[in-house]
């Protein structure tokens, strides 16, 4: 078999997309329009009925894509698929080298590519009739903020009577279906065909949450987006990204490697402010500290929210939020601007901003009659927990006391910044543990505390108690009147990592259990 001596380049339509109706059987030769193969054997005069990247879902007439993962190559794979049916196979693996599985005398298609991830992308789109053109999609990148500036713009379509879908850290919503989130961003097979059945069940838009890693893994390549939102920058995922460079050229990737029509960026973030130097065509920013296109002035927060003027390239208004935090003001900003470039007025947004929903596991309240606050928040970099302190503070007349932990099998290098910052502004830090997976929580705990400050001292300062449930317990007990319990890390999260078991574990459901145990 020889390889072939440049790259198969297969023209797309003049259309740009196919004009499929029956997702029952579509010939392989429609499904590889654009894809640059590098190698292919056999016919494309084949019925597809699915598309699949896991081996052990194939099936007969399936087209399986063998992607690679962190610990595998998905090539290893293939033998699977066709074992259990597929008729055709993608990978990067050099046909060449697959010869053991005598593809010739098989009724097989194999086509080889330089990048299955974004080979899976190509044959998806193609497969759902390239769905992120045929629904307005707004994509919202960013270390922090994605999923409240999602939750706001779904409410700011919802009340102009749109039907709408979110895709993101908590859950992927649409019409009557509630699906979990395994991930932030799914996989692109799995993206186009819940775009397709957000389109069929007639949403109009979509709010999707895009990851660094979905972005590095290609997995939103070449799609269409109405907006995209960029929200800021800080240190997280190094443990897969290497460093901040890295992890910034994969946020990049969302304006220079996609279709979007409007771009916005919030301009108080450095690496914001690079971005919209670089994509000045079709943009708007945002800012507080800034001169941008929307900016936030007179800003004032309280225990109860927010309330600033918001000026726009549309007009000005008094805005009134309760939404609480300076972070918020900023997420608040982007949604503006994202609506605002999809035609919902000033007015709108004004109406819709003052009776926000909080949005799950962000700055929740633990509701209770005990004198006291209690907060559960997503905060799990230094950023995000500085961010979340400085929110707390401003409506805090007593004490205020965070519970906080790091990952484990994660970024092992933002655990003194976590340390650091909560002992810094924290008048009372309980370290404790997040999700540990396969590390030790000890070894975890005592990476933290290195970066806890020389004079901080443990029992005066700080207690460190490995066991999550105790710790929240600990901390509500410790409250008095007029403090503040922030418990951040998890947020709307459900569960805890335990090693490779994952058990049942609610830090809301937690609070308000030690909550009703302090009343009694």
């Amino acid at each position: 078999m020889e390889p072939a001596s440049s790259t198969n380049w297969i023209a797309f339509p003049e259309n740009g997309y196919l004009n499929v109706t029956d997702q029952s059987g579509q010939k392989l030769s429609s499904l590889i329009l654009g894809l640059p193969a590098t190698n292919i054997l056999g016919t494309m005069d084949r019925n597809i009925r699915e598309i699949v990247y896991d081996s052990r879902k194939s099936g007969p007439d399936s087209l399986f894509v063998a992607v690679p993962g962190g610990n595998w190559d998905g090539g290893v794979f293939i033998k699977d698929a066709i074992a259990k049916g597929a008729s055709a196979f993608i990978t990067q693996t050099s046909l060449d080298s697959l010869n053991g599985f005598n593809l010739g005398s098989r009724d097989v298609t194999a086509l080889c590519v330089e990048d299955s991830r974004k080979a899976l992308s190509i044959v998806s789109a193609n497969f759902y009739r390239h769905p992120s053109e045929r629904i307005a999609l707004t994509g919202i990148t960013g270390t922090n903020g994605k999923t409240t500036t999602s939750y706001i713009l779904e409410a700011l379509f919802r009340a102009q009577g749109m039907r709408t879908g979110v895709i993101g850290t908590i859950n992927y919503h649409y019409g009557d279906k509630k699906l979990p989130a395994p991930v932030t961003t799914p996989e692109s097979l799995d993206l186009d065909r819940m775009l397709n059945e957000m389109i069929e069940d007639k949403v109009e838009n979509c709010f999707l949450e895009v990851s660094s890693h979905a972005l590095h893994q290609s997995r939103v390549h070449n799609m269409c987006f109405k907006v995209g939102i960029f929200t800021n920058l800080s240190r997280d995922h190094l443990d897969f990204h290497g460093d901040m460079e890295s992890y910034k050229n994969a946020k990049k990737k969302l304006f220079r490697d996609n279709r979007v029509q409007q771009k916005i960026f919030n301009i108080d973030d450095s690496v914001g402010r690079e971005f919209a130097e670089e994509f000045k065509t079709a943009s708007f920013t945002t800012g507080i500290d800034s001169n941008a296109d929307f900016k936030a002035e007179d800003i004032v927060l309280t225990e109860s929210g927010c309330v600033f003027t918001l000026k726009t390239p549309f007009g000005t208004s008094e805005i009134n939020s309760n939404l609480l935090g300076r972070h918020n003001v900023h997420n608040l900003l982007s949604a503006a601007a994202g609506a605002m470039a999809q035609d919902i007025s000033l007015e709108r947004i004004q109406e819709v901003f003052r009776q926000i929903q909080p949005i799950p596991g962000r700055f929740e309240k633990i509701e209770n009659d005990q004198g006291f606050s209690v907060l559960v928040d997503y905060a799990h970099t230094d950023d995000a927990l500085s961010n979340a302190i400085s929110a707390a503070k401003t409506f805090t007349k007593g004490k205020l006391f965070v519970v906080f932990g790091c990952g484990g099998d994660r970024d092992k290098g933002k655990r003194q910044a976590m340390g650091r910052t909560v002992l810094n502004e924290a008048d009372f830090s309980i370290i404790t543990s997040d999700n540990p997976r396969t590390e030790d929580p000890t070894q975890i705990i005592e990476e933290i505390l290195r970066g806890v400050p020389s004079s901080a001292c443990e029992g005066h300062d700080y207690a460190a108690i490995i066991n999550r449930k105790e710790a929240i317990e600990y901390a509500i007990h410790l409250a008095g009147k007029n403090d503040l319990v922030l418990i951040a890390g998890k947020g709307h999260e459900d569960y805890q990592i335990l090693g490779t078991k994952t058990i049942h574990f609610d830090d809301r459901e937690v609070a308000r259990s030690a909550l009703r145990k302090r009343n009694h």
